[in-house]
């Protein structure tokens, strides 16, 4: 008997991995990324200077923002007492005075308003000034007179030491504040007052 006839099939190979090829871009494509990339740079660049600012500011020393008041936190309130005048011929004259003192910017500006009284004189004399780290500057005002002048000097542990300056004259001026006291001593140079001696207390 003949035996049937048995036909295979081939095997069939397994596929042939290619590897794909990345199609080239086009032009539209290039463009696109192109703009993309110039979109960013642009707003990087208006960004970091902004940053870098911001940054610059945060690492500024805080002068003033430590302790309130800054460097003149001992001055700062209400103050109320009297002194004397004592001219170059010896005579003296009492005067009651009182003070104010006003922070601002952080604690580096301070705002003073002095005014005292006695038969003889009224004084009303407005000052701002400002901390600059290596002094102090500012401007005063004699209201009642209507003169002004400039103001320097050093402040530290709340006291300071300067002079001023106005028309036809200078001046020595100190403050020393002690918990909840202060001397004002005023020494002028030429003209009829040797010196102008105040004691005040705070008041707030």
């Amino acid at each position: 008997m003949d035996e049937p006839l048995v036909i295979h099939q081939p095997r069939a190979s397994p596929p042939i991995c290619t590897a794909r090829t990345r199609p080239e871009p086009s032009r539209t494509d290039v463009s696109v990324r192109f703009a993309m990339a110039g979109a960013f740079t642009r707003r990087a660049a208006s960004v970091l200077p902004t940053a870098a600012l911001t940054v610059g500011l945060l690492l500024l020393p805080q002068i003033g923002i430590a302790e309130p008041g800054g460097v003149f936190a001992k001055f700062l309130g209400s103050w109320r007492g009297s002194g004397q005048v004592v001219g170059v011929n010896g005579n003296s004259e009492r005067i009651v005075c009182r003070a104010t003192y006003v922070a601002s910017h952080g604690g580096v500006a301070l705002s003073q308003t002095l005014v005292c009284a006695s038969d003889s004189y009224r004084i009303d004399v407005r000052s701002h000034v400002a901390d600059t780290g290596r002094g102090v500057q500012g401007r005063w005002q004699e209201t009642t007179r209507q003169v002004e002048g400039s103001l320097t000097g050093r402040v530290a542990d709340g006291q300071f030491e300067g002079s001023i300056a106005g028309p036809g004259f200078t001046a020595e001026m100190s403050l020393r504040t002690n918990g909840r006291k202060q001397t004002v001593s005023i020494r002028p140079q030429g003209g009829d007052i040797a010196k102008v001696e105040i004691v005040l207390s705070r008041e707030r």
